[in-house]
């Protein structure tokens, strides 16, 4: 890619904070049981709270937002989003951690290479808070991370959705 893509905490990047919120409540919002489009909004708020300077491992509800920021000529756009979690929505994974989450790529820039990049962006900062097994769960992805080095480990059913379950070990 001519461009470059980094990671910066939603704290620093507040203003392009909009567009990522907006992708996530249209592709996930409503309509799930263990997240709501107002949780969607207090996850934003809370991130852009939170401590990016280290991962504390005996913390708990750390909600670590990242927006992915492609700069081209001089011109700062927000291409992606992704987050760092130390619990999951499902009472069932709780005892899985840490997490990547809310992981959304801009619609006309899906199939692009740019969710890769963000994810191997994430994984890289994963691995400087010292994190080394990292779990995601998805719906109808699995295959897109099990290319990338994610390992199945299970499968729940939700009704009519099927959530799988994946780990990668980073170090």
């Amino acid at each position: 890619m001519s461009s470059q893509i980094k990671l910066q905490p939603i704290s620093k990047a507040s203003h392009f904070a909009e567009e990522p919120l907006a992708w996530s409540l249209k592709l996930w919002g409503e309509g799930k049981e263990e997240f709501t489009a107002q949780d969607w909004r207090d996850f934003y708020a809370n991130a852009a709270k939170a401590n990016y300077e280290s991962w504390d491992f005996e913390g708990i509800n750390q909600e670590l937002l990242y927006l992915a920021i492609r700069s081209s000529n001089g011109i700062d756009e927000v291409v992606a989003a992704v987050a760092l979690c130390d619990f999951d929505d499902f009472e069932e994974l709780r005892d899985l951690k840490p997490w990547i989450a809310a992981f959304i790529v801009r619609e006309d820039l899906r199939g692009s290479g740019i969710g890769t990049e963000v994810l191997r962006l994430i994984e890289n900062q994963a691995t400087t808070f010292g994190i080394k097994i990292i779990h995601l769960w998805t719906e109808g992805q699995a295959t897109f991370y099990s290319n990338r080095g994610y390992i199945p480990i299970k499968q729940l059913s939700k009704g009519i959705r099927t959530i799988d379950v994946l780990k990668k070990n980073l170090i």
